[in-house]
């Protein structure tokens, strides 16, 4: 009953995957659709683009080497009338995928290698899915917020809390560590004497900063032993998964940055996680 329902909620969320392969989508089709997945598969990348331009989708497979053009280049002309889109790149070879700056500055979710078996890859769209059921609740407070002005703080503040209590429950480690890194935002923003306004925007941004874990999968969280490169890739990602859930709430805009960035060196060289780490020191780095 409970994986009937778990489908029939699939139902719901469209998916488009791209990719030069009519067997991979063959494939994707037959098993996200056994999922309750709504799904379209297009070949040909130019078709895609401007299939997303008059239908809407949830989330998008990109397949990366492809022709005519690239799926960085996709991604890149989607951006143009579309920032929602949650998209997956997919990669034959590791070594083949685009580098992280370019992921990050497409606002790519995620990218996952090409297998025969697809567990790894329903992870990830599930935890996407999350994410986009996230956005939409985000845009749905935003909405009734408009429509009730008069209660805008009291909302707000509830919806504060609300998020930060799903991601404490969904990871324990960072249990109380959202208010810490609020509170030493808010007194090293006076320290400085920013504007009432900016140190607002510093309390909110600490309390929501790693909102993205809400897209990381729970066996990854969770995980008690070492983590591996693709697990430890994913778990890099929360960052900019963060900023895709609040973009768009006009309320949250001012956070945003904050959210996105927040694993970014001060004089903006280079991320902390580039150099290699134990787990342990992993996660006091990316939490």
């Amino acid at each position: 009953m409970r994986k009937n329902m778990h489908i029939n909620e699939n139902n719901k969320y469209k998916i488009i995957a791209v990719d030069d392969e009519i067997g991979i989508l063959d494939s994707l089709n037959v098993f996200l659709t056994k999922s309750g997945y709504s799904f379209v598969g297009i070949t040909d990348p130019l078709e895609a683009i401007e299939r997303v331009k008059q239908e809407h989708f949830d989330l998008m497979l990109l397949d990366f080497i492809m022709t005519p053009i690239h799926g960085d280049k996709v991604v890149e002309e989607i951006r143009k009338f579309n920032k929602n889109l949650y998209i997956l790149l997919l990669t034959g070879h590791r070594n083949l995928a685009p580098p992280l700056e370019t992921i990050r500055k497409l606002d790519i979710q995620g990218y996952c290698e090409k297998s025969d078996k697809f567990d790894q890859l329903l992870l990830l769209i599930e935890s996407g899915i999350k994410a986009i059921s996230q956005m939409y609740l985000i845009n749905q407070i935003n909405a009734e917020l408009e429509r009730t002005y008069g209660q805008l703080e009291a909302s707000y503040m509830e919806s504060i809390e609300t998020l930060k209590n799903t991601v404490e429950a969904k990871d324990v480690y960072t249990k109380g560590h959202s208010d810490r890194v609020s509170a030493f935002a808010v007194l090293l923003g006076k320290k400085l004497g920013l504007s009432e306004d900016d140190i607002e925007n510093l309390r909110v941004g600490g309390i929501f900063h790693d909102v993205g874990k809400i897209g990381i999968p729970d066996a990854i969280l969770q995980k008690n032993a070492a983590l591996t490169p693709d697990e430890y890739s994913e778990i890099k990602n929360h960052p900019s998964i963060g900023a895709h859930i609040l973009s768009n709430a006009s309320i949250f805009k001012d956070i945003v940055p904050i959210v996105k960035h927040h694993h970014e060196r001060y004089d903006g060289t280079r991320l902390p996680w580039e150099t290699k780490r134990r787990r342990n020191s992993v996660f006091s780095t990316i939490n």
